[in-house]
């Protein structure tokens, strides 16, 4: 057993940390702050206006108008012109998420909703058009009425700069909307979810006897009692902290039976608490502590961001596509991420309290698991196409240096995988020789891994 130092939440965090997966991917919340911000800073430029009368003389006097029916017309041109804008921004959100489904998969929508560029525009152009229609509103024609100047020039100032940001967000969108950018995205969040959940499990005490955590698991399902699920839908978050604490104040053992990605339906096993006596003291906290939803997330389920890369791949090597080189380069990067997760040791999900009594078992994702989300479904759909099948070798290849020496017999395992459908597979001798040399390639670089690991511990 390892120990550590563990801290909890505060409660401050603890709420921003609930806060922002309940809010989620979403394309209002930003611009509605952006949207009463333009209203605070029209507030703002109007008492301005009222309390200093020469403004005029603090811009060049091209930005001013002389009259009250110029400043009019200006304000009411770049209102037009940015509302015009505003709609060509929405129709372009839209039609990228429509090129995002059909090309890359419904999952990866809810990437490009969370897009802090998009949500930016979409909110510089709402709130510069409700500044230019509160600004419209204040100005005055009749005589002796003051030109609210400092609005006015507020309102072509935020006008221009949103006609700047419509030009990066074009480019933005004609970036990211290409294959291999969203793959490294989506490998590139892989890495941000490993380095939080092992910042979290730097602070907790972790037991590593796979043994003792096997005993007590058997022993929670044998005469614990059982916590079922109170919703339909996939486990998109467990509060590890949250349930560490309840367990400990109970002085109890909490069983998941789900882990981050798994579909659960109402009224299933979700749990087990030992001992049953517990039950009624953990129960709600059970229950809010692991957030079921109807979608999978990034923010705890790394087999979810694996499957997002696998889903491009299987799109781009179907008979209607037939984009060999887009899964070639979705191979590449799940071999990158797949170096990530090789990294990491086999983790057993047991969880100590402070005392180092084990407290919570949360199921763990085994790398194995994980590299057959990342190269099986690919494996048999590109079982007759030879340039894929070598490059999953060669992934593999790349791997064996690198991950621990644990995870090098599953690796071995699925290079045989890949060896046995080649050799199945209608191939010419020709292409059957490449695949057979790399596969030996791979074998060898795999034992030398191994005998390094051996030396290494010996």
């Amino acid at each position: 057993m390892t120990t550590s130092r563990r801290s909890l939440r505060s409660r401050f965090t603890t709420w921003w940390w609930e806060i922002s997966y309940r809010v989620g991917p979403n394309l209002w919340v930003t611009p509605l702050l952006m949207s009463i911000g333009s209203v605070l800073l029209f507030a703002f430029s109007i008492w301005v206006d009222r309390h200093f009368d020469l403004m005029s003389s603090w811009f060049p006097s091209a930005l001013i108008d002389d009259s009250a029916d110029d400043a009019a017309i200006l304000v009411t041109a770049l209102l037009g012109a940015v509302a015009t804008a505003l709609a060509l921004v929405f129709s372009t959100s839209i039609l990228t998420f429509s090129l995002a489904s059909t090309q890359l998969g419904p999952r990866l929508i809810r990437r490009f909703m969370k897009d802090p560029i998009t949500q930016i525009t979409l909110g510089a152009f709402l709130g510069t058009v409700i500044f230019n229609v509160l600004t419209l509103s204040a100005i005055r024609s009749s005589p002796g009425s003051q030109i609210p100047a400092f609005s006015v020039v507020l309102v072509e100032v935020l006008s221009l700069c949103c006609f700047g940001l419509l030009v990066f967000y074009v480019h933005r969108v004609a970036s990211t909307i290409q294959a291999p950018a969203v793959v490294a995205a989506v490998v590139k969040d892989l890495g941000k979810v490993l380095a939080e959940g092992s910042a979290t499990m730097r602070v907790l005490l972790r037991e590593h006897d796979p043994e003792k955590v096997s005993a007590v698991v058997a022993q929670s399902r044998e005469s614990g009692a059982p916590i079922a699920a109170i919703q339909t839908g996939y486990v998109e978050l467990v509060d590890v902290e949250r349930l560490l604490e309840a367990a400990d104040s109970a002085e109890a053992v909490i069983v998941l039976n789900r882990r981050p990605g798994q579909f659960t339906q109402q009224g299933q096993i979700l749990a087990w608490v030992s001992p049953s006596s517990a039950e009624s003291r953990v129960q709600q906290v059970v229950a809010q502590a692991v957030e079921i939803g109807r979608y999978r997330t990034l923010r705890q389920d790394l087999e979810f961001a694996i499957a997002q890369v696998v889903e491009i791949a299987l799109r781009a090597l179907s008979p209607a596509i037939n984009d060999t080189y887009t899964g070639l380069t979705c191979v590449d990067w799940l071999g990158a991420a797949m170096v990530q997760v090789g990294t990491h040791p086999e983790r057993t999900g047991g969880i100590c309290s402070a005392d180092g009594t084990l407290r919570l078992v949360v199921p763990p994702l085994k790398f194995d698991r994980v590299l057959k989300t990342a190269f099986d479904l690919i494996r048999q759909s590109a079982a007759h196409n030879v340039a894929v099948l070598i490059r999953i070798l060669d992934a593999i290849s790349a791997m064996a240096p690198v991950v621990r020496p644990e995870h090098l017999a599953p690796l071995r395992k699925h290079a045989d995988l890949v060896m046995e459908t080649a050799r199945v597979g209608s191939f010419v001798s020709g292409d059957l020789e490449d695949i057979e040399q790399r596969y030996s390639l791979t074998v060898t670089c795999l034992e030398s891994a191994a005998q390094t690991a051996q030396e290494a511990a010996s």
